[in-house]
């Protein structure tokens, strides 16, 4: 079954999305630089998660990809792409904005798209695209765990 347009504006909005954390992450890493491996580390991984996404679409001659729509919607995904928008200007325009800001907004952000389940809107009928989506939900998981313990490192510290 071919996506739907509206599926694939959806799909297009979460790379996008996607890109925009990744942009966001790069951020950090220039702001931090004593944490700049663990920011590039998620930088990248986000645009891996981008670049895949897009590749199986792109790729998926055959249909054997699914997206199904579930709850989301193009409203909370331009909402979400907005709030990433304006906390990338804020960080870039703030330089006083404490390490542990950082680290809570990446979690709102990872969580946010974990409780979605954005990756479990699609769906495949092959071995090898299974996989890949299988891949991507799990290392959403990981990031939240990443990113929590990277933030605990803070804890009892000042904000300032």
């Amino acid at each position: 079954m071919e996506l739907s347009s509206d599926q694939k504006e959806l799909v297009e909005l979460f790379v996008q999305q996607e890109f925009l954390i990744s942009i966001l992450y790069k951020l950090f890493a220039r702001r931090y630089p004593e944490h700049k491996v663990f920011w590039t580390k998620m930088a990248k991984e986000e645009l891996m998660h981008a670049s895949l996404i897009k590749r199986l679409i792109e790729s998926d001659s055959q249909n054997k990809i699914k997206f199904t729509q579930g709850e989301l919607r193009k409203n909370a995904l331009t909402s979400s792409m907005k709030f990433l928008e304006t906390t990338i200007n804020e960080f870039k325009n703030d330089e006083t904005i404490p390490i542990t800001q950082a680290a809570r907004v990446a979690l709102q952000l990872e969580k946010g798209l974990w409780e979605k389940k954005v990756f479990q809107f699609f769906e495949g009928d092959s071995d090898e695209v299974r996989r890949v989506l299988d891949s991507l939900n799990s290392e959403q998981g990981l990031h939240i765990i990443q990113i929590d313990n990277f933030g605990l490192q803070f804890m009892g510290k000042s904000a300032v």
